[in-house]
């Protein structure tokens, strides 16, 4: 069984309440327009999920709830429309954070969540200091050195 955390691989929302980076959660507060003492998510699964993504105004948590499913790729109808659209958006410094989402799901599908989220960790960290970074992420942190290498 995977942990609610387990699917939250670089996603700012999970991270920065986990690591408590003040400067971020800020940022998503003044964003989304709600007080920072209301940021929590624990994971995509748990309880204590980011609010926005609690209400999920492109409609996948409803439509997973009406079909009775966790994962899209759980669905008949996958891969839809909606996810076709949804690999579009997101879009921050350069990098579009759903452009796989369709195959990532496909991963999923085969060889499993927690292999997916080994995977995105593994990629999405700092080959010099090993921090999880933000999937926008163009440097670390902690130790400063370009990411993707602009």
């Amino acid at each position: 069984m995977e942990s609610a955390a387990s699917t939250a691989g670089t996603c700012p929302k999970y991270l920065a309440y986990k690591d408590q980076d003040k400067n971020e959660l800020q940022k998503m507060a003044q964003a989304d327009k709600i007080p920072v003492e209301d940021i929590r998510c624990d994971g995509c699964l748990s309880d204590y999920v980011y609010p926005t993504c609690r209400d999920c105004r492109h409609g996948f948590r409803r439509c997973a709830e009406e079909k009775k499913v966790t994962w899209c790729f759980q669905c008949p109808d996958f891969p839809c429309r909606r996810l076709e659209d949804f690999s579009k958006i997101h879009v921050i410094n350069g990098i579009c954070h759903h452009k796989k989402i369709v195959e990532s799901l496909r991963f999923m599908k085969e060889h499993g969540t927690e292999e997916w989220v080994r995977d995105q960790e593994r990629e999405g960290s700092c080959p010099n200091c090993g921090k999880i970074l933000y999937w926008y992420a163009l440097d670390c942190p902690r130790c400063g050195i370009p990411f993707r290498g602009q």
